[in-house]
């Protein structure tokens, strides 16, 4: 069999839509010149793998844990640039630092109100409790956008500000209105699930460690076929890898390819305007 045929097999049947993508230009992992060459890159590489779009948020160049706002904004700016390279194929989310809510604010009317961002993000600069996030909150359920939330537990103890599972819970039982993203099924696991099992309004996305047998059918089976997204943290981790989480299961292919597309579909605006397959 030649090579071209054996990747032609490995390649999901669905395409993917990633809901958890950052630039190369984060992390100094891949040095890249241009906000043109990131887009190329991610590109090829998404696609041979069968993700077709992608969710971006850039966490600046130099990824700080307490982001200021002008870094931020640095932020936000560079994945706009990457997403008018290629609008069909990047839908940037805006980044923002709960330690600023009202400068928070301001930068998502600029980004999402007036830039088009179709959705926030949130790392680790404040825990899900904090009252910081209830401004940025509000600001998400009036302009019709999720928040991307960072989760984890670690056993070596999560970062100061760094939000646990039961952290993300208590943020959607606040706000019941909004749509949440919890970021790293694999990082938060099935206590983690277990937290987030009653929040509705919360989905969780697959990102979050290399595959782990049965976790993503735990997921299904705790929190429903419908409340699972198909996300692959690249370039921290590689798309073809986090495919496999789901790819790799036992689950219906209707299943599957909810994971893969239209639950990430149905968490975007319909403004967005991508259609779900197979429905």
């Amino acid at each position: 069999m030649k090579f071209a045929e054996l990747r032609n097999q490995l390649k999901t049947p669905f395409p993917a839509f990633d809901v958890h993508v950052h630039p190369l230009d984060n992390f100094g992992m891949y040095r890249v010149d241009s906000p043109e060459e990131d887009a190329r890159l991610l590109i090829e590489s998404a696609k041979r793998s069968g993700v077709e779009k992608m969710v971006l948020f850039s966490l600046h160049t130099t990824v700080p844990r307490e982001p200021t706002m002008d870094q931020c904004r640095e932020a936000n700016d560079y994945a706009l640039q990457v997403q008018k390279i290629a609008p069909d194929v990047f839908y940037p989310f805006c980044y923002v630092n709960p330690m600023y809510p009202d400068e928070s604010v301001k930068e998502i009317d600029r980004c999402v109100g007036e830039g088009r961002m179709c959705g926030i993000k949130l790392w680790v600069a404040r825990r899900a409790t904090d009252a910081g996030l209830d401004p940025i909150m509000a600001r998400a359920v009036a302009l019709d956008v999720p928040v991307l939330q960072h989760a984890w537990e670690k056993t070596t103890g999560n970062l100061e500000g760094e939000s646990f599972p039961w952290d993300v819970a208590d943020l959607a039982k606040r706000h019941p209105q909004s749509r949440i993203i919890m970021a790293h099924l694999n990082g938060c696991g099935l206590r983690g699930l277990a937290a987030v099992a009653d929040c509705p309004n919360l989905v969780v996305d697959t990102s979050g460690g290399d595959p782990e047998s049965g976790m993503v059918e735990a997921a299904v089976e705790m929190l429903g076929a419908s409340r699972v997204v198909f996300g692959s943290d690249a370039p921290i981790r590689h798309f073809a890898v986090q495919l496999g989480k789901t790819l790799g299961t036992d689950l219906a292919d209707d299943v599957k390819r909810d994971i893969l597309w239209n639950n990430t579909v149905r968490q975007l605006p319909k403004w967005v305007g991508v259609e779900r397959i197979g429905e």
